[in-house]
C-alpha cells in the first residue's frame, strides 16, 4: 500500500469520525428521586436555583446553564424564577403549557432528574421530555394533579441516557398549566461510562498514528 493511500484512509476514517451525528441512546426512566439519584451513582451537580437570575426575558441563567422559555401563549410572561413555591430552598424555576421550557447544559451530560411540582390541576396532563440526542420520553403520563406545589402536587422525573445530550425540553399536552421545577441533580454519574464523540475522535487519531508506524517500518525492513 502506498504511503498516499494510506493516509488518504486515515483521512477518511478521521472525516467519518468528525461528521457523524450524535446518536440516540437507549433511556432508563425514574420517577423517584431515591432510585434515579441509585441508578446515576455519585457525582452529579445538584441545583436548586438559589442563585439562578433572570437574564432575560426567556432565559433563566444557573451555574452550569440556562433555563429558557419558547412560545408565545404564556412565556415571557408567564415564565422565570419563583419565590413562592420551591421544593428545596426558596426558589424554583416556571413555565406554563402549551409554552416548551428548556434546560441546557454547558457540555454532555448523560444524568438529569428533577421535582416537578404543580402540574395537571388544570387537565390531565402527558409531559414530554426531548433530548438534544433524538431521545424522547414521557416525564408524566395522563397525569391528573391536585392543588398545591411541592406540597399534594409533586412528581419526580428522572432519566438516564446511554448517549450524552446537553438540552431537555419539556412539552406539555394541556394548555394554561403552570409548571415548577426544583431540586435538579445532573451530569455524568459513576454509572455513566459511554465515550463521548471527543474521546472517540482521539481514538480514531491514535489508531491511526499506530497503523502508520506499522506500514512506515514493514516498508523499511523490506528494503
Amino acid at each position: 500500500m502506498s504511503s498516499r493511500l494510506f493516509c488518504a484512509i486515515a483521512a477518511l476514517m478521521l472525516v467519518a469520525l468528525i461528521v457523524t451525528p450524535v446518536q440516540a441512546g437507549t433511556t432508563s426512566v425514574y420517577t423517584t428521586d431515591a432510585s434515579f439519584l441509585a441508578a446515576a451513582g455519585g457525582g452529579l451537580t445538584f441545583e436548586s436555583f438559589e442563585t439562578a437570575t433572570l437574564s432575560s426575558s426567556a432565559v433563566v441563567s444557573f451555574p452550569g446553564g440556562t433555563f429558557s422559555c419558547s412560545g408565545t401563549s404564556y412565556c415571557p410572561g408567564f415564565f422565570g424564577i419563583s419565590t413562592d413555591y420551591a421544593d428545596t430552598g426558596v426558589q424554583s424555576v416556571y413555565f406554563a403549557t402549551p409554552d416548551t421550557a428548556t434546560f441546557t447544559f454547558s457540555s454532555p451530560i448523560m444524568d438529569f432528574g428533577i421535582a416537578i411540582g404543580g402540574a395537571g390541576d388544570i387537565a390531565t396532563i402527558t409531559l414530554v421530555a426531548s433530548l438534544s440526542n433524538g431521545d424522547s420520553v414521557n416525564a408524566l403520563t395522563n397525569y391528573n394533579g391536585t392543588s398545591g406545589v411541592f406540597t399534594t402536587n409533586r412528581q419526580y422525573f428522572g432519566v438516564i441516557d446511554s448517549a450524552p445530550f446537553t438540552s431537555v425540553t419539556f412539552t406539555g399536552s394541556d394548555s394554561g398549566d403552570g409548571i415548577f421545577f426544583d431540586s435538579m441533580s445532573y451530569g455524568n454519574g459513576s454509572g455513566s461510562s459511554t465515550p463521548e464523540p471527543a474521546s472517540l475522535l482521539l481514538l480514531g487519531i491514535g489508531l491511526a498514528g499506530v497503523g502508520a508506524r506499522k506500514w512506515s517500518k514493514s516498508r523499511s525492513a523490506a528494503r
